[in-house]
């Protein structure tokens, strides 16, 4: 049988590789996709922040309120329900409805709060803030 020896038939080989891979390549990422679930589409987020970080370093004097910035990136409205505790103690509680992609300033109350640090955290999920309070 005749061998294919020269710069050719490596080019030809080189372009055989490539058509495969190419050609292989869309089944097998929608196969993996499909194994994680999608998981490497985009996905939405909610997310706290302190609207004066600062602040941190210093801490919050109990009684004063803390501004929290509350945000919302899913694509669809939200109601979030949040909580603010120290130790077991529950010092405050609301409820913010975000639009899609918008957020929102909320005022959390520190009344009854006394020294040490706060947890400020949106139910059923993982996401919080904790912030250090001054005795009054």
């Amino acid at each position: 049988m005749p061998r294919l020896d020269g710069r050719g038939s490596k080019m030809l080989l080189l372009v055989l590789i490539i058509a495969a891979l190419a050609l292989g390549f869309t089944p097998i990422s929608r196969a993996l996709l499909r194994s994680v679930h999608g998981s490497f589409t985009p996905s939405g987020y909610s997310s706290l922040a302190l609207k004066n970080p600062p602040a941190v370093d210093v801490g919050i004097p109990a009684g004063k309120s803390i501004a929290v910035e509350l945000m919302n990136g899913t694509d669809h409205t939200k109601t979030y329900h949040w909580s603010a505790k120290q130790g077991g103690t529950l010092i405050s509680l609301g409820e913010e409805t975000v639009r899609s992609d918008q957020a929102t300033k909320i005022l959390v109350p520190s009344r009854g709060a006394t020294a040490g640090s706060m947890r400020i955290a949106i139910s059923g999920t993982n996401i919080f803030l904790t912030v250090p309070i001054l005795g009054s």
